[in-house]
């Protein structure tokens, strides 16, 4: 057991003593979760609130008013800032020096558009003017606009059916309906929106709970980590063929210890790696970005069993790849293929259901589940199909790799 020790701790110490490794390994992982986390925000929330909004109302009616009054209603002033602008040009120029994420354009007769008569015939419109780098803020604006848009027209609908069923049971005159019409019309509108706000809050407000119950930075922090411990994993499986390519794994094997004592140190020293490597990056993510998780333990444990599955992973490639450089190849093809399929750069339950399956065949699947479980406050009971999960894996990786590396230390 020394021997397989010693070899291990030496690979462990050249790891550490090489400062381009270690960069790559650990400074790499953190600017990535930075980055990640900054473009969809932190505790969930992708940047979706205090929206900068300008709204230039030309339209004289009740409808621009109302509009300019949603927009700036105490229901979406989480979501939206609205500033109201008089001149449309310089509120253009907000937007193309990426001040403000849109502006709302209320045209003349807009409200004429909705409750129309013979004296003005034109129909007003409302223009969008979107922000391009923002796309998701303007998407907000543009759902709000047309909800609005969508339930006026329906109330104002509603009113002039009224106004004919009306006149149609002789209720009502000819003269009467349209000087009635407009009224109701208007009134039906506004009611319809109005009504419309109580739910468009609630909806923003449930979506805003169910995405502050997903930290992002919890998510990404290790999700960088798994991402980047595949890396290391296969590096190692690499060096075993790098030595053997140099004479150094044929002059170890001429001292007194066998083969399997060799590739076990070998191996050994890529676990220990990983731990280090995974170890380093959980603890400085608590302690500098304040993630944390309900059990301790079982963060232990997720560490432990993801580092041995992607050990696993990483000592198979070595021993099927017919050189250094063709493991690297595919251990690096293979690593970035893991890290799309199993979520490492977005939210995994946003993956279809068929996809979340199938990246089951790798360690990120398994560790970011784990991690997941953890952030939404489960245990170490709660984990154990999870850790069970990547313990076969690493057996099953082990056994084909230790099969194969015969032919590699021959």
């Amino acid at each position: 057991m020394k021997p397989i020790l010693n070899i291990a701790w030496k690979d462990l110490i050249v790891l550490f003593r090489d400062p381009g490794a270690l960069a790559l390994l650990l400074l790499a992982p953190f600017a990535l979760t930075l980055a990640m986390s900054a473009a969809f925000g932190r505790d969930g929330n992708p940047g979706i609130s205090d929206i900068p909004v300008l709204i230039v109302n030309h339209d004289t009616g009740k409808f621009g008013e109302l509009l300019v009054e949603v927009m700036a209603s105490e229901e979406l002033a989480e979501l939206i800032t609205t500033t109201v602008a008089a001149n449309e040009t310089a509120a253009r120029a907000s937007v193309d020096r990426d001040e403000v994420a849109a502006v709302v354009i209320i045209h003349a007769g807009l409200s004429q558009s909705i409750i129309p008569d013979q004296a003005e015939p034109d129909r007003g419109v409302v223009e969008l003017y979107l922000n391009p780098t923002r796309p998701i803020s303007g998407g907000v604006v543009q759902a709000i606009v047309s909800q609005f848009l969508q339930q006026i027209n329906t109330g104002a609908a509603g009113g002039q059916v009224a106004v004919g069923q009306l006149m149609q049971n002789q209720l009502i005159t000819p003269a009467e309906a349209q000087t009635l019409g407009p009224v109701i019309g208007e009134a039906a509108g506004r009611q319809s929106v109005e009504g419309q706000l109580i739910s468009v809050s609630r909806q923003f407000q449930t979506e805003n709970d169910t995405a502050n119950g997903f930290d992002w930075m919890g998510y990404m922090a290790p999700s960088m980590a798994i991402l980047f411990l595949m890396f290391t994993v296969v590096e190692g499986g690499r060096s075993i063929l790098t030595e053997r390519d140099n004479g150094t794994l044929p002059r170890m094997l001429t001292a007194p210890l066998s083969a399997a004592q060799v590739l076990g140190g070998k191996l050994l020293g890529t676990y220990l790696n990983g731990l280090a490597q995974v170890g380093i990056l959980i603890g400085a993510s608590v302690l500098i970005f304040n993630i944390r998780w309900e059990s301790a333990l079982g963060v232990v444990l997720t560490i432990v069993s993801v580092v041995a599955a992607a050990t696993g992973w990483g000592a198979c490639i070595a021993a099927f790849a017919r050189s250094s450089g063709q493991a690297n190849v595919v251990g690096t093809t293979l690593a970035l293929v893991f890290a799309i399929g199993a979520g490492n750069f977005f939210a995994r339950p946003n993956l279809p259901d068929w996809l979340q399956l199938v990246s089951f065949i790798s360690p990120n699947a398994w560790g970011l589940e784990a991690f997941t479980s953890l952030t939404a406050g489960a245990g170490v009971s709660d984990l154990l199909p999870y850790l069970a999960g990547m313990w076969i894996m690493a057996a099953i990786l082990f056994g084909l790799a230790t099969l194969a590396f015969r032919r590699q230390v021959v």
